[in-house]
Order: structure tokens, then C-alpha cells, then sequence
């Protein structure tokens, strides 16, 4: 190799190393977390009560099944197959059990599954569309929306499945012309005394009791807010809904329902519609999104710069595709975010370059030997 072609090559690898660097940082740098990878619909993440894994649903095979991943998108599990229709899982306090909803258009049921041995227990057999489960605190009941007759309601039945109880009555119903489809699973409160919602008319966040009774709402009445979710301290999460003629976003607010503090944003001009699941110290959260071209399972933590990527518009923003079945198949090309393949392709790079200086000087010291 001429003393040339050798300043052509060491340029052509300090370039090659230089854009691998770059690409690491890029991706290693962006402060949302894609945590799955397919052509499938991935949507409903729930985070078990330790934080290490997360649940989820997709339809990857055909109808929706339920998966367990591990927190950072890895040692992906099937808990369901079949033919059956598995939705919204909700984990149990002690992270044993998921409560999931299963059926079809016209008639759902409340499930539950062990993790462990992914077995599975029918709780409900009320013949109509029981949708949502959630746990209670103790583990003893799990409250629910039942869709019957026009109406829907909050129930109440005991994981088990003892005899189910209805919490309200008519709390949203065709002829009031509310909303009667179930969008979000009732947040239990961390005493287990009360349930938080949104009311029949999908715009204000509602609490009521275990035990029945008036709707107390928390949220003003000039906006749309939905998706409540409790905090271990008492805390509420919620989202309010922006939409005007060409954009919008959403804003996250705390606040304490006992108190008459005033409510707390969390984030503001998020480019996502919830639901969003939260750590139980609100630093991390997760979220389904069609971002990349399909719903895909996002995470973030919640401080300034994952709040900035939050409120920033997607590049690619594609249709819902969350009814459209799909098989497991991974897209085309995309930057990995962990650090063993650069580090893998490093290796290679530096031991090529290696061996060319090798060669090099092998022939240099063979010609120096050589003349006379």
C-alpha cells in the first residue's frame, strides 16, 4: 500500500469511527425510550408494583394477547394465545396475577392469570361487556366497567369471583347521550376507600366511594380531563385533553384530593392522548404511541429534558392502527439503542485497522531488509 493510499485509508476509518461515535450518542442521548419493535399494534402498558416488568397487549399474532416485558423492553413473554381477545391488564398488589378483560364486540368477561404459571381463572359471567378490571389495594376486589342495556356501570366482584355488585347506577348512558365505552381502568385510592374516573360525560375527573354515592369532581369544568391514576402518597395523575382546528396535546396535572391545594402541573404540551401509566414516584412514564408508523410502548423519565422531548411533535405521525391485526415482523432498518452492537462494530473496526498497519509495516521493514 503506497504511503497514499494508506493517508486514504486512515482518513476513511477515523470517518467510519467518528459517525459510529455520533450514532451512539444520537440515539443513547434521546431521553424517550422505545421499548418495542414490530408491525403490530402495542398498546395498554402496565407496570407491575416493583417496576421491573411491564405488561401489555398486542396484536402481533392476530387478536390482542397479553405480554410481560422486562422494564427496559427486553426477555419479552406470551401469557395468552388463541383465539380469545385479551385486553387492558391491570397486576395485582403483591405482582402475581394480572386482571384482564376477554371476549369479543359482544360480549367481554373479567380474567384472571397467574404470571408465573400463566394460568388462567374466569372471574365474571354477567353475559354483556365487562371491561377495565382494576385491583384494590388489598387485593380483595377488583372493580370494573360493565356495559349492559344501554348504560354503563362501575362494578365491584372479589378476584374469585363471588357474586358482583353494581357501585352506580346509570353513570353514563346512551339515553343521556353519553359516552358508554369504558377508556380507562377506575383508580383505586392507595386506603382503598375511593375510585377515580372520569364521569359520563368524558370531561371531568371524578371521585366517588367504595361504597357508593355522590360523584365529587376534582378537575375544572372548562376543560376535558381523563385518565386518573393514584399515587402511593394520596396524589392524583390526570390528563387534560387539547384539541383545536390543526393541532393537539395534552398536559399532565397533579393533585391532592384531600387537600385544597391547588393542582401541580407535571408536564405540559405533551405530543401524546394517554393513557399514561406512571412510577409510584411519578418520575417514570409510560405510553403507547403510533410514532414511529405503528403503536409502539414508549418510556421517559419525567425530568426537564425527557419533559422538553415530551412536547415535541413527532417526525412521522400515522393513522391508528390499533384494531388492524398484524404479525410479528420487524421493520425495516433502525439504529439500535444499547450499546453492544457499537461496541461489537468498534471491535471490528479497530481490528481492521490494526491489521492494515500491521500489513503495512510488515512490507516497509521486508523492503528495508531488502535493498542493498
Amino acid at each position: 500500500m503506497t504511503g497514499r493510499k494508506l493517508v486514504v485509508f486512515r482518513a476513511l476509518y477515523l470517518a467510519a469511527s467518528l459517525a459510529l461515535v455520533t450514532a451512539y450518542v444520537g440515539e443513547a442521548a434521546s431521553p424517550i425510550r422505545q421499548l418495542t419493535n414490530t408491525t403490530a399494534s402495542n398498546l395498554r402498558p402496565s407496570l407491575s408494583p416493583d417496576g421491573r416488568r411491564i405488561a401489555f397487549q398486542s396484536n402481533r399474532e392476530g387478536p390482542y394477547h397479553i405480554y410481560v416485558m422486562d422494564s427496559d423492553g427486553g426477555n419479552v413473554t406470551q401469557l395468552t394465545s388463541g383465539d380469545s381477545d385479551d385486553r387492558h391488564p391491570a397486576w395485582s398488589p403483591d405482582g402475581k396475577f394480572l386482571a384482564v378483560d376477554s371476549g369479543d364486540t359482544v360480549k367481554r368477561e373479567i380474567w384472571t392469570i397467574e404470571v408465573s404459571s400463566k394460568r388462567r381463572a374466569q372471574v365474571t359471567t354477567l353475559g354483556a361487556i365487562a371491561s377495565f378490571p382494576s385491583w384494590s389495594p388489598d387485593s380483595k376486589k377488583l372493580g370494573f366497567y360493565l356495559y349492559q342495556a344501554g348504560a354503563m356501570d362501575i362494578w365491584l366482584t372479589s378476584p374469585e369471583g363471588s357474586t358482583p355488585s353494581r357501585l352506580t347506577r346509570d353513570f353514563a348512558s346512551e339515553s343521556n347521550n353519553q359516552c358508554t365505552f369504558a377508556c380507562h381502568s377506575p383508580a383505586w385510592s392507595p386506603d382503598g376507600n375511593r375510585l377515580a374516573l372520569s364521569d359520563g360525560d368524558s370531561s371531568r375527573v371524578v371521585i366517588i366511594s367504595a361504597l357508593g354515592g355522590a360523584q365529587t369532581a376534582i378537575s375544572p369544568t372548562e376543560e376535558r380531563s381523563h385518565f386518573p391514576v393514584y399515587l402511593p402518597d394520596g396524589r392524583l395523575v390526570y390528563v387534560t385533553e387539547h384539541v383545536t382546528i390543526d393541532q393537539s396535546w395534552t398536559d399532565l396535572w397533579t393533585v391532592d384530593p384531600a387537600s385544597n391545594a391547588p393542582r401541580t402541573e407535571l408536564a405540559t404540551q405533551v405530543q401524546a392522548q394517554g393513557p399514561f401509566e406512571f412510577s409510584s414516584d411519578a418520575r417514570q412514564l409510560l405510553f403507547a404511541s403510533p410514532r414511529s408508523g405503528n403503536f409502539e410502548i414508549y418510556a421517559v423519565t419525567l425530568d426537564a429534558a425527557g419533559k422538553a422531548a415530551l412536547a415535541t411533535k413527532p417526525e412521522r405521525i400515522s393513522p391508528d392502527l390499533s384494531s388492524a391485526a398484524s404479525t410479528r415482523q420487524d421493520r425495516g432498518f433502525s439504529l439500535p439503542n444499547t450499546a453492544e452492537p457499537y461496541l461489537l462494530v468498534a471491535g471490528l473496526l479497530a481490528f481492521a485497522g490494526l491489521g492494515v498497519e500491521s500489513i503495512v509495516r510488515a512490507r516497509r521493514r521486508a523492503r528495508g531488509r531488502t535493498k542493498p
